[in-house]
């Protein structure tokens, strides 16, 4: 039965065990729990990568030390596990390989306690573990266990550990569940550097005690989702790879950062120390989008970068901010310049519209369906979007039509960083930035804001925002700003289809007066676009009726009542009429310019 064990204690006195640091305390718990009469069985719990195997390892190196004052009970014990690799190698049928584990079970009984046996998953104590001819396995080995017949160390993530222990109530009898903590950054440094002479020698490079420090301190501000020491170990690893391929002796900052990159999706340039001078210049960066707004960009420029000095709370989002306005003032617009300067993309953004989650059991849509309800596998709509991408703007709209009940979950975001889903993983939100907006007091003097919004929300959400940001109604003059910003989009559009197009001045005043009036902000601008000037367009295009060679020009028209397309570029000298209210536009004409070519050519 020797060749179906893996001897752990053997192999730490030949030098084959990793390096253990900074696990004395913990293994010395596992120790005194071994020494126990009642539950002589530890199981270590916790997240994966925080270290559980290592604290194993460190206790099985103290028995292979033998040091005087080991406690008697532990000279020439053996710490051993089922080398099952071996077993399923040489077992034809599910039958013969349950026997084999049976029979590799009871020779570590007959070691009358001079075996531990280290469990490092729960899978043999599994319901679905093979069962043989008689008894299963799971059941055999619990049995034993519980008779005491030998000790046992077990290892188990949180959900397997529910899944396949907590719930048997007579195997809990008999094991004592340790909770392994994540190691803080200077632990998780140390471990680093015990294990960089094997990096070294796996990878043929160099790798400078300062690089060890600075992938720890990367690994802590952007892999949130991973723990420490294996989200540090596995950027050391990897970046390592990447040096070796680019032909590098020694590791260095630059492969840690392209390695973050690949992991997060946050580009390099935002990683590195550029950041603080793109913080700098926020505000430029924003106003280039949001037009009109300058109080709410300042208020946005100034709380992100007190958030990314390190002046922020660690356990709480990036920033917490609630948008107030009316429709079409730029609010979406605002969170998606925020995307696309933290995460380079303004499509790293959540939207969440309130509206649809004003019944109670719509909870679950956002952290998923209970266990055993349809659905339940896929989790839910807000949880699993973040736990896949952690760096993103999340934006909920129209807060104030949300249940009650979604408005609580969010005291636990907005709090603590994190939210539990309907299958008990804890989501971090500490890289995302939380935008809600709401209608609310948009028309209110500020110091009556709070009141009015206290009728609509509660207070400890109030409480738990950054800062509330006022959106005040766009002028003519910022309205022409954004008019324009949307016309370049138009002609960016129009390149590949070869066709020259000129938005004049009178034009974008137009549209400009006639979204004011209309007091739907930009969602207003772009049917006017739409209707205007896209469709018409659209229909020359197909009908094949567009002189390549000519550019066209939508103007308004003299009786300041619509747009039109011309060859010719117009200039009303009475100037557009802003007090006139217009009519509803027109269906959109269709506008043939090779007929108001051949005129020109007759009049010529």
């Amino acid at each position: 039965m020797e060749k179906y064990l893996i001897d752990y204690t053997e192999m730490a006195k030949n030098g084959q065990l990793p390096p253990t640091v900074g696990r004395e305390a913990d293994a010395d718990r596992l120790m005194y729990i071994l020494l126990r009469y009642y539950k002589p069985n530890p199981v270590l719990i916790g997240p994966i990568g925080v270290g559980k195997r290592s604290v194993i390892l460190t206790l099985i190196k103290k028995f292979a030390a033998n040091t005087p004052d080991l406690p008697p009970e532990f000279k020439d014990i053996k710490v051993v596990g089922i080398n099952q690799r071996q077993i399923i190698a040489e077992t034809k049928t599910a039958e013969s390989y349950a026997e084999t584990l049976k029979d590799v079970i009871n020779y570590i009984s007959a070691a009358k306690g001079k075996m531990i046996l280290f469990l490092n998953d729960t899978k043999l104590l599994s319901k679905d573990a093979s069962s043989g001819s008689g008894v299963p396995v799971s059941e055999f080995l619990k049995l034993k266990i519980a008779a005491g017949d030998f000790k046992c160390i077990i290892s188990s993530d949180i959900p397997h550990f529910r899944l396949d222990l907590e719930s048997d109530t007579e195997i809990m009898r008999h094991l004592q569940t340790v909770y392994i903590e994540e190691p803080n950054v200077d632990t998780a440094i140390e471990i680093a550097a015990s294990v960089k002479s094997i990096f070294e020698r796996k990878h043929n490079i160099t790798i400078p005690k300062s690089i060890m420090v600075t992938a720890v301190k990367l690994a802590d501000r952007y892999v949130k989702q991973r723990t420490f020491p294996e989200k540090a170990l596995d950027l050391i690893d990897e970046a390592a790879t990447l040096a070796v391929a680019n032909g590098e002796k020694a590791l260095s900052e630059k492969e840690l950062v392209h390695t973050i990159s690949l992991w997060t999706g946050i580009p390099v340039d935002n990683v590195d120390s550029e950041e603080k001078k793109r913080l700098l210049q926020l505000e430029e960066f924003l106003t280039r989008r949001v037009i009109g707004q300058p109080s709410a960009v300042r208020v946005m420029a100034a709380a992100l970068r007190r958030s990314r000095s390190g002046l922020q709370d660690p356990g709480r989002p990036i920033g917490t901010f609630l948008y107030i306005g009316t429709t079409g003032t730029g609010k979406t617009e605002l969170a998606k310049a925020i995307a696309e300067f933290l995460f380079n993309d303004e499509k790293a953004i959540l939207r969440l519209d309130m509206s649809e989650y004003m019944e109670k059991q719509s909870i679950n849509r956002l952290i998923g369906p209970p266990p055993g309800s349809p659905g339940f596998e896929n989790g839910g709509l807000l949880t699993e979007a973040v736990r896949l991408r952690p760096y993103q703007v999340v934006l909920f709209d129209e807060l104030e039509k949300a249940n009650p009940d979604i408005l609580t979950l969010l005291l636990q975001v907005l709090d603590e960083g994190r939210l539990t889903d309907s299958r008990g993983n804890a989501v971090d939100f500490r890289n995302t930035v939380i935008i809600m907006t709401s209608n609310v007091a948009a028309n209110v003097p500020s110091y009556k804001r709070v009141e009015v919004l206290s009728e609509y929300l509660r207070p400890e959400l109030l409480a738990r925002i950054d800062d509330i940001v006022s959106f005040i109604p766009l002028t003519v003059e910022s309205l022409e700003g954004i008019v324009g910003i949307h016309v370049r989009k138009l002609y960016k559009k129009l390149v590949p289809l070869n066709i020259k197009l000129e938005v004049t001045e009178d034009a974008i005043k137009w549209m400009a007066k006639e979204t004011q009036i209309a007091k739907n902000g930009v969602r207003q601008m772009r049917r006017l676009i739409q209707h205007n000037i896209e469709t018409p367009l659209s229909m020359l295009i197909l009908a094949d009726k567009i002189n390549p060679e000519r550019t066209i020009y939508v103007n308004a028209t003299e009786d300041d009542k619509r747009l039109e397309l011309s060859y010719t570029k117009k200039q009303l000298s009475s100037g557009n009429n802003m007090d006139d209210t217009p009519e509803a536009p027109p269906p959109p004409p269709v506008y043939d310019l090779k007929a108001e070519e051949k005129q020109e050519e007759e009049e010529d």
